[in-house]
């Protein structure tokens, strides 16, 4: 059985007519003739027309403060997580500035190359050149101090290294393995001294090697104390030998237990720290 379709009817069937009336009668109506697509057509485009307008007024604009009630636009759970993550990415990029400020800082001293931010670190603290530094109640400090006058300053020309912290040694010095100072196996916040006298050109937290301290000595020497859990001096100060510069610890990403690794440098390069130490 064969279905037949009068293909007048079908076309009548999708032609419409829409007529125009005037509130003026003395002006005669006007008709115009759309078909079934051509309506589509029209009431789709106008919808997506209509989409781009709202999608660009509610993103660039501050329409929905108007239109969408506070209640519903600040408490929803994804807002709320939203912020919450915006404000963690603000402050891990705060901090991703200053590690890498740090590390840059590091390394220009390590290649000796930030001689002169010390000297402007030191005129910022308005630190003179023949100040009497304070031991800040450190005995072992005062006892140096005494031993130098005692000896009637003949020591004064020539640098001598003291042992940092109280402890035993854990691990020597091996430069072929990547390993640049001695570690000191302590207890955790046990005080670490300066090693000899000088300005602090470093003092802060890097990823690798946590809390660390570096300390300009004179003769082109300088000593790096890592891993610490607490930094008490300030960048800039000077110091005397003896003086408590941070307490151990157990801090930054290369160490597996609390220690003190500590290094001398000379001249740009690291030395053994064991042939420098005075003995006790």
């Amino acid at each position: 059985m064969k279905i037949k379709f009068d293909k007048k009817k079908l076309k009548k069937l999708t032609e419409f007519s829409v007529v125009l009336v005037p509130h003026d009668p003395s002006t005669g109506t006007r008709t115009i003739r759309l078909s079934f697509f051509k309506i589509l057509s029209i009431i789709l485009i106008y919808t997506i027309i209509t989409f781009f307008i709202g999608f660009y007024l509610f993103t660039f604009t501050s329409l929905d403060k108007y239109l969408i009630p506070d209640s519903i636009r600040f408490n929803s759970p994804e807002k709320i997580q939203l912020r919450e993550l915006n404000l963690k990415i603000i402050r891990l990029a705060d901090e991703l500035q200053k590690l890498k400020s740090n590390n840059e800082r590091l390394k220009n001293i390590l290649f000796n190359r930030d001689s002169s931010a010390v000297k402007e670190d030191a005129a910022k603290e308005n630190i003179p050149k023949n100040r009497k530094n304070n031991a800040g109640g450190n005995v072992y400090a005062v006892f140096i101090s005494l031993a130098s006058k005692i000896l009637g300053g003949k020591q004064e020309n020539q640098i001598s290294f003291i042992k940092p912290t109280d402890g035993y040694l854990s691990q020597s010095f091996d430069p072929e393995n990547g390993h640049l100072g001695i570690d000191f196996a302590t207890k955790e916040n046990n005080p670490i001294f300066a090693s000899a006298g000088g300005y602090i050109s470093f003092a802060g937290y890097t990823p690798e090697y946590g809390y660390v301290v570096i300390i300009n000595h004179p003769d082109d020497f300088i000593t790096r104390y890592m891993h610490c859990s607490v930094i008490v001096k300030k960048q800039g100060e000077r110091i005397v030998q003896g003086e408590i510069i941070a307490l151990a610890g157990n801090s930054g990403t290369r160490t597996t237990g609390t220690h003190l690794h500590f290094e001398i440098w000379y001249k740009g390069k690291p030395v053994d720290p064991e042939k420098f130490l005075i003995k006790f």
